[in-house]
């Protein structure tokens, strides 16, 4: 799952956790998938700009890969 999701960050930076759980077909709740996300966070691949707008009461992360997960997934290519 963990490539999985790399690989679904990389495609389309600024994701939200929703639309990569969407495209897994899980849960955004489901605990493998937050495990999953977690790990990679802790691991220095992935990280989450929070994405405020108050007037229109967003709130949520956009995904991201670091250098590090960049590096990640040309190792597994």
């Amino acid at each position: 799952m963990k490539d999985k999701i790399l690989t679904i960050i990389q495609q389309h930076p600024g994701i939200r956790k929703r639309e990569i759980s969407s495209d897994l077909h899980v849960w955004q709740c489901n605990s493998e998938f937050l495990r999953a996300m977690h790990d990679l966070e802790n691991a220095g691949l992935i990280y989450a700009f929070t994405y405020k707008d108050p007037a229109n009461m967003e709130f949520f992360d956009k995904w991201y890969l670091t250098n590090e997960g960049k590096r990640a997934i040309l190792t597994v290519d």
